[in-house]
């Protein structure tokens, strides 16, 4: 009956990944965990916006995303203290813990008649990409280079089946609960995902096993994870490749909600839109993200192990920054609105599957601190620091020159060429470092693909 079961995991959940005798509890345990973060995910934002827009306004929601840059400013010191006393497990659900009883604490106080929505947006903002940035940071250690290569494609599956369901089961929930009542969900299934990573952390088998590193006893600064980063080079080019993937995609982002109002105020002078704005927007981004996340979830499982079995990472890597720097060429040599939705879709769907999962295995030749610390730092500030500068050039552009959305298409072209030009180096830095790691004499055939 085993067997059988493992033969039908590996023909579907598992298809075209090679799996060695022992994998399969440790992989679908860490597949199932991720599943369950993103999953809590999409019952915790909905509940963010159902607050910021009914205690506050759109302005207040454009303020707190500074706010939480502010936050990860003192949090990340706090986060990689803490790293260096616990090992990967106990650090792992020390965070789960922290975060429940934030959770809880929000819900209690928002039913006892509390403010929270400005609080709460802030704290998820940060907890959204640091829970992750903590997970793959556990996979990382857990997991050696060679199997973590392999098995990422699995477990990164849970993230965009995660996604996917979980915007589905919210859209239902928000007619039955209120934003603490999704916040109390949110607390109960993240302590779900707690439970596989424990069975992970036990059954990886010792041949797939990433080599143990003590935990540290020093007290070094607490901007230690800081430090790191800015003095290896490798790390710098992660962060900045992170603040520029996430400057291009917001950018984008922007342009689309910039042509959705112009496509909407059309419609409502011609008298094609009989609805009201916000039944017109909703309209057009729930279908936009249901498309996204399901094409997401075929790249991932379809697409993401074959390319790099058969390609190599460096191309797997490549791919999305070389997708996103040409449609955004296209657009600027052919402005069409109805083109710019698609590509917004493909980038997107890309950047949550590929892009995610390749980004991932960046740090697997890493040590524990650079996986933990310096990890903090390039994921959840480099992005927010994304979002402060694409608030800068919006403003700069709309207020300084007078500039129109579709201006932005060239400056967004220009942006990501120089992301791409960031994964490039990536790429290089990447093969010495794993050259230096293992010795010329050996070459790994997965890594054979370098730009």
């Amino acid at each position: 009956m085993a067997s059988r079961v493992r033969g039908l995991l590996k023909r579907t959940l598992f298809l075209g990944v090679d799996l060695k005798p022992g994998e399969t509890t440790g992989v679908l345990a860490m597949f199932i965990s991720l599943f369950l973060i993103l999953f809590t995910a999409y019952l915790l934002k909905p509940a963010r916006e159902m607050l910021i827009l009914t205690e506050g306004t759109a302005e207040i929601r454009s303020y707190a995303v500074a706010l939480q840059a502010l936050l990860l400013l003192v949090f990340i010191p706090i986060y990689g203290k803490f790293s260096r006393q616990f090992d990967n497990y106990r650090y792992m659900r020390v965070v789960i813990v922290v975060c429940i009883a934030t959770l809880l604490a929000f819900a209690i106080a928002g039913k006892s008649g509390l403010s929270i929505s400005v609080v709460y947006f802030v704290w998820l903002g940060a907890y959204s990409v640091l829970i992750i940035a903590q997970f793959w940071a556990f996979a990382s250690e857990l997991y050696s280079r060679e199997a973590g290569e392999r098995l990422f494609v699995i477990v990164a599956l849970g993230a965009s089946l995660g996604a996917w369901l979980g915007s589905a089961v919210s859209r239902q929930l928000v007619d039955h609960l209120d934003a603490y009542g999704l916040i109390m969900c949110g607390a109960f299934t993240l302590f779900l995902a707690s439970l596989p990573a424990k069975r992970a952390a036990a059954s990886v088998p010792e041949a797939s096993r990433g080599k143990h590193t003590p935990v540290e006893q020093q007290q070094p600064s607490l901007f230690a994870g800081f430090q790191l980063v800015l003095s290896k080079r490798y790390l710098m080019l992660l962060a900045a490749f992170v603040i520029m993937l996430n400057l291009v995609n917001t950018t984008g982002e922007y342009l689309l909600a910039s042509i959705l109002e112009s496509l909407y105020a059309d419609g409502v002078t011609t008298g094609v839109i009989d609805v009201d704005k916000g039944t017109y927007v909703g309209r057009f981004y729930s279908g936009f993200y249901f498309w996204v996340n399901l094409s997401g979830v075929l790249i991932q499982f379809f697409l993401v192990s074959r390319l790099l079995r058969f390609a190599g990472f460096s191309i797997a890597f490549a791919i999305t920054p070389l997708v996103v720097f040409l449609g955004y060429t296209s657009l600027a040599l052919l402005p069409l609105v109805a083109w710019f939705r698609y590509f917004k879709m493909a980038e997107n769907s890309l950047d949550y599957s590929l892009q995610n999962t390749a980004r991932q295995m960046l740090y697997l030749p890493l040590s524990r601190q650079e996986k933990y610390e310096g990890r903090a730092v390039i994921d959840p500030f480099g992005q927010r620091v994304g979002d402060l500068l694409q608030a800068a050039i919006i403003f700069v552009g709309l207020h300084w020159f007078s500039m129109k959305a579709m201006d932005f298409i060239p400056v967004a072209t220009l942006l990501a060429g120089v992301n791409l030009g960031i994964a490039y180096f990536i790429i290089r830095e990447r093969a010495s470092l794993l050259a230096a790691q293992r010795g010329p004499e050996t070459v790994d055939q997965t890594d054979d693909h370098v730009l």
